[in-house]
């Protein structure tokens, strides 16, 4: 039997990519108390570059294989987790598994339900605004990255605001080593050393807005020759991404790069870092190019205008505009003192108010929470 002294917490989640909320579960699991806290880790799809990560620190790690969204047998993979390992605290961090982690704890009444929204919700059509709304009654803790994220979440899916508090997301400044071989990745690439490089990390799907960035670099091309642009991520866009720059005649300067380890470093190489999202909550990439002091662009969505004072700390530009977005990014490659200061100001504001330990802090309060009572004839 498993001993009880420990309270068990299990993250669930789609996938693990080296993403952005992959990343946070990755940082809680590596930074956590060891001793106060069991944590298990459960991908209802694929595993990824997160799983492998996780697995080097001894992180135990479930891949149910689920191959549809009724997947019977990957549920019932599910249910013998939380049974078998005594799972006290199912934590759920996109909306498929918030509905697998609720339908777990409708089969497991002692066990609490805590929600992290990592995005805002006015995308998300009535059917999926009125499942959040009922699947509430049973989730007992929300965790908002950001206040708008909070605010998103109380208005368009009628949380109750008294179970919703902001965590955002803190920055694991370990990860935040310099690249060995700084013009590593102009080797790699066979650019020029004069190469200007603008620097994206993001999955690559419709939320990341990287149609608008492909427009942009479009448009400055036209007038530099030493500008190139690398994408990091993956996902279900990139044939469609690909055809884009091909017909548009960007190859060579619109560079895919896939998921890749030396991610921090090739943003720490970047002259500009630049987010083009339509929709977001508060992405780790960001506060990772900050506190390298990267220039940072940067939409006006979701919790960007809470991290990023526009002019002060880095630029904002509107959502869906190509032309500003390139405005802004072509402003910044003029360098000099003003990019210097932006990127002074971004490591400042980072490092003072983003740490990992008020995270990690944040959350363990909530996991350490009383267990709700057993049910009739369940197991305590």
């Amino acid at each position: 039997m498993i001993e009880r002294s420990r309270t068990t917490v299990l993250h669930l989640i789609d996938s693990l990519p080296r993403e952005g909320a992959e990343m946070v579960i990755y940082d809680l699991v590596q930074r956590g108390d060891r001793e106060e806290f069991d944590f298990l880790v459960c991908a209802l799809t694929r595993g990824g570059g997160v799983a492998r990560m996780l697995e080097e620190i001894g992180g135990p790690v479930f891949i149910l294989g689920r191959d549809s969204f009724l997947d019977r047998k990957a549920f019932r993979r599910l249910l013998g987790i939380v049974r078998d390992r005594r799972v006290d605290v199912i934590q759920t961090h996109l909306f498929s598994s918030h509905l697998w982690g609720w339908a777990a704890g409708l089969r497991f009444p002692r066990v609490r339900l805590l929600r992290t929204e990592h995005n805002m919700s006015e995308w998300k059509n009535p059917l999926r605004r009125g499942l959040d709304y009922l699947l509430s009654f049973r989730t007992d803790s929300f965790v908002a990255v950001s206040g708008p994220v909070r605010q998103s979440l109380i208005t368009r899916c009628r949380i109750d605001p008294e179970k919703v508090r902001v965590i955002p997301n803190g920055l694991n400044t370990g990860r935040l080593r310099p690249a060995a071989d700084p013009e590593a990745i102009l080797t790699e690439l066979g650019l020029p050393g004069e190469a200007k490089l603008v620097v994206t990390a993001a999955a690559l799907t419709p939320k990341k807005g990287h149609r608008y960035l492909v427009e942009a670099a479009e448009l400055l091309v036209r007038d530099r020759d030493d500008v190139f642009f690398l994408l990091l991520g993956e996902g279900e866009l990139r044939g469609e991404l690909e055809g884009m720059i091909r017909d548009r005649g960007l190859s060579g300067r619109v560079i895919l790069l896939g998921s890749r380890p030396d991610a921090v470093e090739i943003i720490g190489r970047s002259d500009l870092f630049v987010l083009s999202s339509t929709r977001e909550g508060l992405p780790i990439s960001l506060l990772e190019a900050m506190a390298l002091k990267r220039p940072v662009v940067a939409t006006a969505v979701g919790g960007c205008p809470d991290l990023i004072s526009d002019g002060e700390n880095g630029i904002l530009v509107p959502p869906r505009d190509a032309g500003r977005l390139a405005a802004a990014i072509g402003k910044v490659l003029e360098g000099g003192e003003p990019a210097r200061a932006l990127g002074e100001a971004a490591a400042e504001t980072v490092l003072a108010g983003y740490g990992m330990e008020k995270m990690i802090a944040a959350y363990q309060e909530i996991y350490r929470r009383p267990r709700r009572p057993p049910a009739n004839g369940e197991e305590q």
